[in-house]
């Protein structure tokens, strides 16, 4: 009888405990699905075909203090996935003549979030410039031959002629044909392809590299002493000026569709 009664108390204190982790599973699987998964990042990335490392930012909102998302990706290409207050990877160059995009899925409960991921081919300008042009100074600096001196930016200069904030400026000082218009008329820049020249001689079809140079401003506008071209090419076309550097061994390109804009400053 003694052992009876003691086993009905073990049943009664196994179906209390049962009913304890129920409740436990119930309030976390409440919380999980009240949770509001937002990514602060945006939804799209674009990367440049040199790739690295990346961050996508996000909020938790109505979860429990140190929860996180989970995250997956089937590309091969996107690696080192880590979920921290952020959701870092990596990305290699890629080297095929195509861009490669692919999903990252983060989850959290019953939120289910696509972060598209683009990373930009070799053959793709990773910059989209909105203004090309500059000055014309003849043979002045360079006889029989023009001297061409121009930017390539992203958003080009104010009504004052200074940069712009958070902008991108490519120095260009380039020699090519001589512009045998009349005074006055529209200097265009000659098609052809410009290579970086780091003799002190000028030449014709090259840009020289004591004058060339590249600059970035922060959000004053403000920029600090321009970096020099390790190697850059020019190419300028009936549709526009392809531009490829390297600066301290990492590649940049820009893609500017149109004339370049030429002031005559001969005079």
């Amino acid at each position: 009888m003694k052992k009876f009664i003691y086993l009905l108390a073990a049943l009664s204190l196994g179906f209390a405990a049962c009913d304890k982790a129920d409740n436990s599973e119930s309030g976390k699987s409440n919380e999980t699905e009240s949770a509001t998964l937002t990514i602060t990042s945006g939804e799209t990335m674009e990367v440049t075909h040199e790739g690295g490392s990346f961050e996508i930012t996000y909020t938790l909102e109505g979860a429990s203090k140190g929860a996180k998302p989970t995250t997956s990706c089937n590309a091969s290409w996107i690696t080192d996935l880590t979920v921290g207050d952020t959701i870092t990877f990596y990305i290699p160059v890629n080297e095929t003549e195509e861009s490669r995009i692919a999903p990252i899925l983060i989850s959290y409960g019953n939120n289910h979030v696509q972060v598209i991921v683009k990373q930009l081919s070799k053959n793709e300008a990773a910059l989209k410039a909105s203004f090309f042009g500059g000055e014309y100074y003849g043979s002045v600096y360079s006889p029989g031959m023009g001297n061409y001196y121009l930017h390539l930016s992203d958003n080009g200069f104010n009504d004052k002629g200074y940069d712009m904030p958070n902008s991108k400026y490519y120095c260009l000082d380039l020699y090519g044909p001589l512009y045998e218009g009349p005074d006055g008329g529209e200097i265009k820049l000659p098609h052809g392809t410009y290579t970086l020249n780091t003799d002190s001689e000028n030449r014709l079809w090259t840009m020289s590299w004591e004058y060339s140079g590249y600059r970035e401003t922060n959000e004053n506008g403000e920029s600090y002493d321009p970096y020099l071209y390790d190697n850059a090419t020019l190419v300028v076309d009936a549709e526009g000026a392809t531009f490829e550097c390297f600066i301290e061994g990492v590649e940049h390109r820009v893609r500017f569709n149109g004339e370049a804009t030429i002031i005559d400053a001969r005079y």
